[in-house]
């Protein structure tokens, strides 16, 4: 047995390309990390980030407006105070439905946080979890998002239900919905920049 594993070991390497042995073993050690329990959760977010495309925006037969019960909506902040959605118009919002578990929740932040950068003074950001303050704290504190609006809910209006996560939304400042998407998606693209810019400019 041992020296077929050795014929089968000396074969592949001299029939192989120095590319191929190189990409054979990154997949291989790909697969481990994601059999790693400690390593699986940040691989998959890796894996996702660098796979993620720009979302689309809704058509306009699409496109719809919240409802009085989203604008009555109460969402609770890091430091404990109640906001009510409705308040939040007057500029776009973007909604992001999130969880500290979910690998391609932890996969899109980076891009929703340079997104942020950029727009934070003219569009408002609702980055949204159920998890105990306890949880998502010390999850700002690893990732070191300490300057990212993290807000938490108890329900959610029908305006934003979902049975996946993470779940975008992006609002116009009049309260329409123009953005819907399911899934990790790159958020800082030229895609969505252009979108934003126009509702800013009032053209959607």
């Amino acid at each position: 047995m041992l020296n077929k594993i050795k014929a089968l070991i000396h074969n592949y390497f001299h029939t192989k390309k120095p590319f191929t042995i190189i990409t054979d073993f990154l997949f291989v050690l790909f697969i481990l990390l994601l059999l790693i329990p400690g390593t699986r959760t940040q691989v998959a977010a890796v894996f996702i980030r660098v796979t993620s495309l720009p979302p689309s925006e809704l058509s306009q037969s699409q496109q719809y407006p919240i409802s009085k019960e989203t604008k009555q909506w109460v969402i609770t902040d890091k430091e404990g105070q109640n906001h009510v959605f409705g308040q939040l118009l007057g500029k776009p919002v973007f909604v992001n439905l999130w969880a500290t578990w979910c690998p391609p929740c932890i996969a899109e932040l980076p891009g929703i946080s340079d997104l942020y950068e950029k727009y934070k003074d003219r569009v408002n950001f609702v980055l949204l979890s159920d998890e105990s303050p306890a949880k998502i704290k010390a999850f700002i504190l690893k990732h070191q998002y300490q300057n990212m609006p993290f807000y938490r809910y108890s329900s959610v209006p029908p305006d934003f239900s979902t049975r996946s996560i993470p779940t975008t939304f992006i609002i116009s400042k009049e309260g329409k919905v123009v953005l819907s998407k399911k899934g990790a998606a790159r958020w800082q693209s030229g895609k969505v920049q252009k979108l934003l810019n126009n509702l800013l400019s009032g053209q959607n």
